[in-house]
């Protein structure tokens, strides 16, 4: 029997795209062609996760990681603030990655319920 415990817990460990993924995907949609979230993306978001993308990818994507792979995340921020981390893979590379993501501390969004998509396509050298 299904405990409503049981379910919350379900809901919290799935894996690959469940639904806040696909809830946040929704949002992020929708100021996919914002002209202030552009300008976010370009004054702020930019310059702040291009110089971590070396470490990140040293952190995360290395060793027996290397492969070909290709996946999503989002970030979403409530009231402004960073709210979660939400991946449609559930590789070792996507969570390490979305992990890293998480303990970030962004700059302001462009709105208090934004959310925003990061496209990943991965290969060895």
């Amino acid at each position: 029997m299904l405990t409503p415990t049981t379910v919350a817990l379900a809901l919290m460990f799935q894996s690959g795209a469940g639904l806040a993924y696909n809830e946040a995907l929704v949002r992020a949609d929708r100021y996919k062609t914002d002209l202030a979230a552009q300008a976010w993306r370009d004054d702020k978001m930019d310059p702040f996760l291009k110089p971590k993308t070396t470490a990140l990818l040293a952190r995360c994507y290395s060793g027996e990681h290397r492969r070909r792979m290709s996946f999503s995340l989002i970030v979403s921020f409530e009231k402004g603030k960073l709210d979660r981390v939400d991946s449609n893979d559930d590789s070792a590379v996507a969570a390490c990655i979305a992990d890293a993501f998480a303990e970030y501390r962004w700059p302001q969004p462009p709105y208090d319920d934004f959310a925003e998509k990061f496209n990943f396509e991965l290969a060895p050298d």
